[in-house]
């Protein structure tokens, strides 16, 4: 009887737990969640919410991959990209907490491994710069997602990074200049990134879903989706492994809802100081102001100001502040908020590229919905302005086509285009011949196939299908005097390769 009565308490309290999981997400707001993942056409996600008093809800829609019938839970892992930049930031406090940094700390006094470009920035560059991203040098993605350089090379080439602004005055993103700060904690811990993170955050907070490996190989993993080829299908899942500060956290709704709770809190859990209220305060205030368009702004909804803090956006919305971080990892955009006077906290979590409008646009309904604010259609809004942005890109390759001249060809054979072409901040770039066409290695990393456009431009076709879908660029040779081609450029996004042979 005792057990029967003890396995009836059991259930009872289960359930009751079960039930004040999801005790605050209305109907009508998870009717609004599932719609919104229909007409963006994404195979699931996941939504997580927590107040004051614990989690409101995590819960998934949807399922992980196209064409298999698992759905996403709350126990479903994501890879949060950026959002790891948080964790990051909390793992540093409790450097600072206690003593081995701080955060004015001179970059060239405890990792003097890491060169800048020029005297000032190499003299000067702290802590506070790089979490702040205020050094205003080039970001350098195309050395984490092309190059196929280690970290050790990735940091060594920063001394050739151009600037992007003026040093501590503008605003430039930046993940790998954000993770030299774990060349500073390994300096003065002798420990990695991941086992830094594991022991000082994940632990203790019981975060035992959640991994500081960008581990998605695991049975219970959402899939990333992108468009290929005009259809949306699973995608590989890509690996930032240089940059850990930056993007290395792979989590699961539930255990995101204890990051949350305890980014509203004082930085203790279950009465163990984790982060001093000091440093709390630091990580949560602005540190840089962000200059962004006007048009921008209007996008954020009554936004008047942006800054950055460390590893949050530091903004306000509809007159109250937030906290905020986007993620893109490749095929799987999140987003992350926090209210801390109202305390709310919010991640959205989606696997496929195809939404990656959603994570902001489910969050602002989710806080108008919660604070009683009037309701407005952001997923609408957000959606149309996917769509007019995918038809402007057609236009653009439409019209690139329109102006290409026919009938042109190469001005010497392809043999002559063979050789190594050096930019000096990414690397080699070997051009080979493979039969009618030219092959490019980028680095040690990316093949692509170059196919004759006009002139001396060649059509760029990377091997990789994600790359190819992000990066339809042009190469263009240039020749000297003796007809010799000595220049390659390749203009990706805001990053321009100009390799000299």
């Amino acid at each position: 009887m005792r057990r029967i009565l003890f396995l009836a308490c059991v259930e009872i309290l289960t359930a009751a737990l079960a039930a004040a999981a999801t005790r605050a997400f209305p109907p009508a707001l998870d009717a609004y969640i599932e719609k919104a993942r229909s007409d963006w056409g994404v195979p699931g996600l996941a939504v997580v919410v927590v107040d004051g008093e614990g989690i409101v809800g995590a819960k998934g829609y949807g399922v992980r991959r196209l064409g298999a019938p698992e759905t996403i839970d709350e126990n479903t892992h994501f890879d949060i990209a950026s959002l790891s930049k948080s964790f990051n930031a909390a793992m540093i406090a409790t450097l600072v907490d206690e003593g081995k940094l701080h955060w004015d700390d001179r970059v060239r006094d405890v990792a003097p491994q890491i060169v800048f470009p020029d005297s000032v920035r190499d003299s000067e560059t702290t802590l506070r710069d790089l979490l702040a991203h205020r050094v205003a040098l080039e970001n350098g993605n195309l050395l984490i997602r092309l190059s196929g350089y280690d970290q050790a090379e990735t940091f060594r080439r920063i001394r050739y990074f151009r600037p992007r602004g003026a040093f501590r005055a503008d605003f430039v993103y930046s993940n790998i200049l954000y993770s030299v700060s774990e060349a500073m904690a390994r300096a003065v811990t002798g420990k990695s990134w991941s086992a830094l993170v594991r022991e000082r955050l994940l632990v203790p907070l019981g975060m035992s879903d959640t991994n500081a490996d960008e581990n998605l190989d695991l049975p219970d993993a959402a899939s990333p989706h992108a468009r290929i080829d005009g259809v949306q299908q699973p995608v590989r899942h890509f690996r930032f492994a240089t940059v850990p500060p930056a993007s290395g956290i792979v989590s699961t709704p539930k255990d995101l809802a204890t990051w949350l709770r305890f980014q509203l809190g004082d930085g203790t859990w279950s009465g163990k100081r984790i982060v001093s209220e000091a440093s709390m305060e630091e990580m949560h205030s602005p540190q840089m102001l962000v200059s962004v368009p006007s048009a921008v702004l209007r996008s954020y909804d009554e936004e008047f100001f942006a800054t950055y803090g460390f590893g949050w956006n530091v903004i306000d919305y509809r007159g109250r502040m937030m906290l905020w971080h986007s993620g893109n990892a490749d095929g799987m955009p999140s987003g992350m908020a926090v209210l801390p006077r109202e305390k709310i906290g919010v991640a959205v979590l989606v696997n496929s590229w195809e939404g990656s409008g959603l994570p902001w646009a489910l969050t602002k309904r989710i806080l108008d919905t919660l604070l009683e604010l009037p309701l407005r259609d952001g997923s609408a809004t957000a959606l149309a302005e996917r769509d007019r942005g995918e038809k402007r890109d057609a236009g653009e390759l439409a019209e690139r086509e329109r102006k290409r001249v026919a009938g042109t060809h190469p001005s010497v054979g392809l043999d002559a285009y063979a050789g190594v072409y050096v930019d000096r901040v990414f690397g080699d770039m070997a051009i080979t011949r493979d039969g009618d066409h030219l092959v490019l290695q980028f680095a040690h990393g990316q093949f692509a196939d170059l196919f004759h456009w006009q002139y001396d431009t060649f059509a760029v076709r990377w091997r990789d299908p994600v790359f190819r879908e992000d990066y339809p660029v042009l190469a263009t040779f240039s020749l000297n005097d003796e007809g010799k081609p000595v220049r390659l450029e390749i203009p990706i996004r805001r990053d321009r390769i100009e390799a000299v042979r």
